[in-house]
């Protein structure tokens, strides 16, 4: 306590001891640690309590005042400082057991009452709710050359800010146990997908430094995950197996055209589906695409017994795969694992399709004349990606039965009415060429130069792409449609009304154009006699 006048010093600690002598503290332990801890405060912060003593009563020359005089007022803030210096007594007990030692009528002498007593002997709980993260989840893998590997899955949405949820990859071969190649493991991560779930996707990417089970005897790629919070919390896991003569078959592969011109990637299949919308598309793409195309459905519960009635004949004629992911629900992700299915998607048709497109059932892709989809495609076969823009259609207001065509009794022949231009959730750019999720684009995949998949473009790589202008390639997008619960056609206009009677009568028809397009086409794949007895049934 340099610079502090001894007679001050002695008024001070006779301040304090008096204090303590009227506040009824008995106990010899407690007194000492109290003096203790305010002589040693005193001796530290001398400069700031000197000047404080003149201006303030919280200087250390006159703290003995908070214990001789307690108001009503005064009685939490003085118990706040009690409680901070009685910790120092016990460092390993909590403030209620350092209160416990204190009497109630001593603290009732100190200004405390006892109906502001709290219940320091609380119990709390915990309540398991959802699941716990995992550091990677695989769903599938995938050899994409001679040295290269994809292995796609999900990880903790935790993992993937603050660890490196799979460290390293090995090939092990299967005939010689000492022929080991390790690789660092290359996380893809698509930022689509960055939303608060617990999951998100993340690709794995291994690549050696040269090529691995390219003598057709087999192996095992093997990667290191990691399993808790320290650097040697890891295990091994296999993540493929290729059997004998598999290199043969991959060479066999990547050398040849692919079979499909196209292949379509469907979105997850889930909730209350309306069956026959996704024939009704089936048939309107199987005609646009000309029977080149193989289509993935990846059912997440969605597809019920009438459902698969209705897409076995598709399945038994080699144009549809079902891709059963229903136990995805345990690992919760955007939209029931959309990126996750759709990267997996990508690298399952890489070398089965010149093309893969990435698009919903409630979305139908149209190519105004005089251009076709087969010219686009090879005009921009050099591209990564080409992007198609999104034009919204009614769904309330419909042609008339009577009025239009004898066959258009289904839905998409009789919705007609569509936005007059494409969205865009951006008013400063152009909507007819708004891109990515701005203008809810969805899009076509070069497979063999894409490496990661989003919803509205291509992840890997996000540029050299042809964003199209929506003149030129249109999704008409009837939002809302596949769902059992979504109310189509509640108005049935007459095709022969003229448009100022339309108005009268619907007024927010004024914000729509006529189109036929959909509804034309759709009525010329219907005649299609292949389509209607091989995949209709009828």
């Amino acid at each position: 306590m340099a610079g502090v006048p001894d007679c001050k010093r002695l008024r001070m600690i006779r301040s304090v001891k008096g204090a303590l002598q009227m506040a009824a503290l008995k106990d010899r332990r407690l007194a000492c640690t109290v003096l203790s801890v305010i002589m040693l405060s005193c001796t530290l912060q001398v400069p700031i309590f000197y000047v404080l003593a003149r201006v303030s009563t919280l200087s250390c020359f006159n703290a003995a005042s908070i214990f001789r005089s307690f108001s009503l007022n005064d009685s939490v803030n003085a118990s706040d400082r009690i409680r901070r210096i009685t910790a120092n007594d016990q460092p390993t007990e909590s403030s209620p057991a350092d209160s416990s030692n204190i009497r109630e009528d001593q603290l009732n002498t100190l200004g405390f009452s006892t109906l502001n007593k709290v219940d320091t002997n609380l119990q709390q709980s915990l309540h398991r709710h959802g699941y716990a993260h995992y550091s990677f989840v695989q769903f599938n893998s995938y050899r994409e050359s001679a040295r290269a590997f994809y292995v796609v899955g999900i990880t903790s949405a935790v993992n993937k800010h603050f660890d490196h949820p799979v460290h390293n990859c090995e090939w092990l071969s299967s005939q010689n146990s000492t022929n080991i190649h390790v690789t660092k493991a290359n996380m893809i991560y698509v930022y689509y997908d960055q939303f608060p779930r617990l999951y998100v996707v993340a690709t794995v990417n291994c690549t050696f430094d040269e090529d691995v089970g390219m003598d057709d005897l087999g192996g095992s790629l093997i990667i290191t995950v990691s399993v808790g919070p320290y650097p040697g919390d890891t295990e091994k896991a296999v993540a493929m197996v290729e059997q004998q003569g598999a290199a043969s078959e991959f060479v066999r592969k990547r050398d040849n055209p692919p079979p499909y011109k196209i292949a379509f990637c469907g979105p997850p299949m889930h909730g209350n589906i309306r069956a026959e919308w996704i024939v009704h598309w089936l048939v309107y793409h199987h005609y646009l695409w000309k029977g080149k195309e193989h289509f993935f459905f990846y059912n997440v519960g969605g597809l019920q017994d009438h459902h698969h009635r209705l897409l076995d004949p598709w399945v038994k004629s080699g144009y549809l795969t079902i891709i059963d992911a229903s136990d995805q629900g345990q690992y919760p992700s955007w939209y029931h694992n959309q990126l996750m299915l759709a990267n997996d998607c990508l690298h399952r048709t890489r070398f089965l399709a010149s093309w893969t497109f990435f698009h919903d059932l409630d979305e139908f892709l149209h190519i105004p004349p005089p251009r076709s989809l087969s010219s686009l495609l090879s005009r921009y076969r050099d591209k990564p990606y080409i992007t198609f823009g999104s034009i919204g259609v009614n769904l309330t207001i419909c042609a008339d039965p009577q009025s239009a065509d004898l066959a258009a009794d289904w839905p998409v022949q009789r919705l007609l009415w569509m936005h007059k231009r494409p969205y865009c959730a951006d008013a400063t750019f152009d909507p007819w060429v708004c891109r990515q999720w701005q203008g809810a684009r969805k899009y076509a995949a070069n497979s063999r130069k894409v490496y990661a998949a989003a919803v509205h473009t291509a992840a890997r790589p996000d540029v050299g792409g042809a964003d199209l202008n929506a003149t030129i390639a249109t999704m008409y997008h009837y939002h809302g449609v596949l769902s059992t619960q979504a109310n189509i056609c509640q108005v049935n206009v007459s095709l022969s009304l003229p448009s100022s009677q339309l108005k009268e009568i619907v007024p927010e028809i004024a914000d729509y154009n006529k189109e036929y397009a959909i509804s034309k086409t759709t009525t010329k794949a219907r005649k299609s006699m292949d389509l209607t007895q091989l995949l209709l049934g009828t």
